[in-house]
Order: structure tokens, then C-alpha cells, then sequence
């Protein structure tokens, strides 16, 4: 759904659209563009440019306020008229540019996966000293059901988001671009960690509703993480196509 567009001018490449959510832009020494050719040599394919920041015709139109508060340089919207790029500036050949994204995309799905899952532990850490601290109804809460049976079903999602992890870690480390298993993580390790910062707020009652530890913040984060670097139903139908193209080889479809 890309509506920024770039053409050539002479030995320049002109760039004019709009962006949303450019997280970090605000404060950035350096950027990429992204923007769909219309040139006829690659018609609707995607080209990269190397650019400095900040520059007159990138305009910074606002910064929303978000659900997370974690990413430095906020989640921008971004307005480009007439930026005037240097062909040499290009990364790679025009309209390769998808192909160039789709190598970085499973690492930094992968990493976003590692960063979260350690805020999770973190996150369940407190929660499960405050569960072993504080008493109620003549017990530590540890020891009603409705509390502990909550932190060992974390401990089950956290030790599953850590080995689908370093699953997917391992066909990167083999060289394949891993675009499957990477969807298939951030689907799980979203949606796991989302329990888990979910049951750590409820087991710290309204204490985990404050800012008096960092359990109401990973709560935060991680909600947002479950759209963020594509949303968890896009990658469930990244994976179904998947599952109907197998099946049609097959089958000799």
C-alpha cells in the first residue's frame, strides 16, 4: 500500500508522498526512504535511498502520543515533497527494494521477540516476589490457586517463547532467510507475552497498575508489540497462503 513515489531527474531521483508511523524520525542523523518507481524500467517496484536528516523537504507533521513510550524519536508522521535524492544514493537497483526489506525483516522480528521476552521475565520476576511477599486471607497469595496457577502458566509461555526463539535463531544462523519461522515467532512470542504482562498486572492487583514498578509499562509495551513489525493477523495470513501453496504442490496444483 505504498504511496510514495519516486522518478528520475536527470542524475537525481525525486521523491514526493507521506508516512505514518516513522518510528524515530524525530531526532534522526540519517534515514532511509522507501518509495514505489515510476519509471517504466521498474514500474511499481520499490527503491531505497540512503538520505541525511534532517533536510527541508522531510517534514516531521507530528508525533501522536501511543500506547508504548519505548521507541526514542516516537512514531512520526512524515511528509516528503520534493526531496531531490543523488542517484548514487540509492541502496541496490531500482525496484529491488522489497527484496532488499524482506532480508532484515525475520533478524528484526527476531529481535524485537528477544527484547520483549526479556522484559516479560523481568516483568514476571516482580510480579512473583510480590506474589511470595504479600499476604491475604491468612496466606501469602502465592499459595491461592487463582495467583499461582497464573505464574506457572508464565512459566510455561515464557520457556515457549524462549525455545521458538532460539529455534528461529537457528534457521537464520543456517543461512535461510527464515521469513516463515520469523512469522511464526512473532505470532507466538507476541500473543504469549501479552498473557504473561497481562497475568503480572492481575497478580500485583492495583499495585500493577502503577508506575511503582515497570510491570504496568512492559504491559504496555507489549500490547503494542503485537502490531508492531506486522500485526499477528497478517502474519497468520502470510502463513495460511504458505499452507495453500504447499498444499497445492502436492497435489500437483
Amino acid at each position: 500500500m505504498m504511496i510514495t513515489t519516486c522518478r528520475r531527474d536527470g542524475n537525481h531521483w525525486v521523491v514526493d508522498g507521506k508516512k505514518c508511523f516513522a518510528t524515530g524520525a524525530d531526532g534522526a542523523k540519517v534515514g532511509i526512504v522507501m518509495a514505489r518507481s515510476e519509471e517504466d524500467d521498474s514500474k511499481d517496484g520499490a527503491c531505497m535511498f540512503l538520505v541525511d536528516l534532517p533536510d527541508p523537504a522531510i517534514d516531521i507533521t507530528g508525533a501522536p502520543n501511543t500506547i508504548d513510550n519505548s521507541m526514542p524519536g516516537g512514531h512520526c508522521e512524515v511528509t516528503i515533497d520534493n526531496l531531490r535524492i543523488p542517484a548514487d544514493q540509492m541502496l541496490g537497483e531500482a525496484g529491488e527494494g522489497f527484496k532488499y526489506a524482506q532480508i532484515r525483516l525475520s533478524p528484526a522480528r527476531l529481535s524485537h521477540c528477544m527484547r520483549w521476552l526479556g522484559a516479560c521475565i523481568r516483568a514476571n520476576e516482580i510480579a512473583t516476589d510480590y506474589a511470595n511477599r504479600r499476604t491475604a486471607f491468612g496466606k501469602v497469595l502465592i499459595d491461592h490457586e487463582g495467583v499461582g496457577f497464573m505464574l506457572a502458566e508464565n512459566m510455561i509461555d515464557l520457556k515457549q517463547a524462549e525455545l521458538i526463539i532460539d529455534w528461529t535463531a537457528g534457521v537464520l544462523d543456517s543461512g535461510s532467510l527464515g521469513t516463515v519461522e520469523s512469522s511464526m515467532a512473532k505470532v507466538s512470542v507476541s500473543e504469549a507475552l501479552m498473557r504473561v504482562a497481562d497475568r503480572c498486572v492481575q497478580v500485583m492487583g492495583g499495585t500493577g497498575v502503577t508506575d511503582k514498578t515497570i510491570v504496568e509499562q512492559v504491559f504496555r509495551e507489549v500490547r503494542a508489540f503485537r502490531i508492531y513489525d506486522g500485526p499477528t493477523e497478517v502474519h497468520k495470513w502470510s502463513l495460511a497462503k504458505k499452507i495453500k501453496r504447499d498444499w497445492k504442490k502436492r497435489h500437483g496444483g
